[in-house]
């Protein structure tokens, strides 16, 4: 068991979905503790409180485990949950835990935020899913990674790109740059057009500059400028900020250190 955690973080619904595309078993303390600091850091995004929208598709946890499970819930609480709500399905058993369980995902997302239908069912290959976004709020960078590999084809998966896009930048209210890791991603011809626009885009929101590093295609292929490596495109930003007149912060970290 892989136990895989995905993170869907809707701001402007006020709802956060976890999900397990391959199932999550809590035999341990430190599957517990596993899931508990991936949430934690995911947590660093939010600044209002949530609702948590639990994937119980295909969960397990050993008896024992469920009151270690439980405290976990308790501390989250304490930070922004205000209502957790567990989903599962027809092919999964209905966990005993105490908290609000609906039976299908349709029907617990109508209990949220979340408008009906705009739930994303999480599966493998899922395009939306297999985009991750990490926003470094202390360096000014919002870096985008993929799950899985992901080729950019039509001008249709650029606007899912986009959408994914629109959902975080409410959280940005200063200049930053955007980093795409390409070591599991290609550009078609015609998303390297669309993706034209979608910088256009950006950059009528606070985007300074787009760039990626580690690309996996010809580099010409891709609609910004790529580095080889993460930690060139990384100095690359840094220089830059200090290039362009902008106060450089010596206590600031280094982007993802």
């Amino acid at each position: 068991m892989n136990n895989k955690i995905e993170f869907e973080n809707h701001f402007s619904a006020r709802v956060l979905e976890i999900f397990f595309p391959e199932g999550y078993h809590i035999h341990s303390e430190e599957d517990i503790s596993n899931l508990k600091k991936a949430w934690v850091a995911n947590l660093k995004s939010w600044h209002s409180p949530y609702t948590c929208l639990f994937d119980l598709r295909d969960f397990h946890i050993f008896q024992e485990q469920i009151p270690a499970f439980e405290n976990m819930l308790k501390f989250f609480k304490n930070f922004f949950m205000r209502k957790i709500i567990g989903f599962y399905d027809d092919e999964s058993k209905k966990p005993n835990l105490k908290i609000e369980i609906i039976f299908g995902y349709e029907e617990a997302i109508k209990l949220t935020g979340l408008a009906r239908g705009r739930g994303i069912q999480k599966i493998k290959g899922d395009l939306r899913s297999a985009i991750q976004i990490d926003n470094d709020f202390n360096a000014h960078v919002m870096e985008i990674n993929f799950a899985e590999a992901v080729d950019f084809v039509t001008a249709a998966d650029i606007q899912v790109l986009k959408a994914k896009l629109q959902n975080i930048l409410m959280m940005w209210h200063t200049p930053y740059s955007v980093m795409f890791n390409c070591v599991n991603c290609t550009f078609s011809q015609d998303a390297y057009v669309e993706f034209t626009k979608v910088e256009r885009f950006l950059r009528g929101f606070f985007c300074k500059s787009i760039i990626g590093y580690a690309p996996k295609a010809d580099k010409e292929s891709y609609p910004f400028i790529t580095f080889r490596s993460r930690h060139l495109a990384a100095a690359s930003l840094e220089n830059s900020g200090i290039e362009s007149g902008e106060v450089a912060n010596c206590s600031t970290r280094k982007i993802g250190t």
